[in-house]
Formats: C-alpha cells, structure tokens, sequence
C-alpha cells in the first residue's frame, strides 16, 4: 500500500501524484498520447490519489464510479474512456481477471457511490491544480472524501 492511500496522508496532491507514477511504470503517460488523452488521464490519476486507488481492476472500477459521482465531471468522463489509449489498454485485460472485477463491483459501485454520495462537495475533475500542495488529508476533509481502502470499511 502506498502513502497516498492512507485516509490521513500528510503527503500533498503532488507528492501523493510522484508516488503514483513512481509506483507505477507501466503507465502510459506520454507514449505519443493525443492532447485529449493526456488531459483524461493526469485528471484520471488524480483520482486514484484523491480517493487512495492503486491499480489493479477493482481499484480501476471505483476510480470510474467515483470520477462519475464524486467529481465535477459526472457522466462527461465517460468520454475519455471512449478514447483509443484507453481503448488499447482495455485490449491488454485478461477476461478471467475482467469476468472476477464484474464479480466484486457489486459490493465496489455500491460502496463507492454511497460514499460520493456522502461528500461534502465534488471533487473538481479538471481543476485539481490549484490543490498540488495541499496535504491530502486536508483535501479529504474539505470535500468530505474517504480512501477506498479504510481499515475495517472495505
């Protein structure tokens, strides 16, 4: 588990973002991305430290949940998984791990949903600049967001 994942994180949105990318090669951050993608997916990544998400499938689908009802963005997220490099990634799946995800997203769009539902405010999808340097406790406490992994809640 990474530092960006603890509820109370002292670590800011830009080093909890580091940490991210560190922890995580296999990204595809500029591997000849069109301007739309790279745009999706620091904003996609954003998500992932804000709502404490690694990378494995399941984290993937509360990423989804939570971008659509706990971010401004909504429904128009949609989008950028619509788009090729999101597309191509989803080609690398292996549909037994694609078939246990559908399993568990059950329990995981529920949870999630219930605790977007219950944030103070929604977290601003493209507008997360302004926050890079403030500790991401901080953060979940101003918007009312909760890791998707707490001890005891998951």
């Amino acid at each position: 588990m990474h530092e960006f994942q603890n509820q109370d994180s002292r670590q800011t949105l830009a080093q909890g973002l580091e940490e991210y990318v560190l922890g995580n090669p296999g990204l595809i951050h500029g591997r000849n991305m069109s301007p739309a993608a790279e745009h999706f997916f620091r904003c996609h990544d954003a998500v992932h430290v804000i709502f404490g998400c690694g990378t494995s499938l399941d984290d993937e689908a509360a990423v989804k949940i939570a971008s659509i009802f706990g971010t401004t963005a909504g429904l128009s997220v949609l989008k950028g998984y619509r788009l090729h490099e999101s597309l191509n990634i989803y080609k690398q799946l292996r549909v037994a791990d694609v078939l246990l995800s559908i399993a568990h997203s059950v329990v995981i769009v529920a949870r999630t949903i219930t605790r977007c539902l219950a944030q103070r405010k929604r977290w601003p999808w493209s507008e997360y600049q302004p926050h890079l340097h403030v500790p991401l406790q901080e953060i979940r406490e101003q918007f009312g967001i909760k890791v998707a992994h707490i001890h005891g809640m998951n």
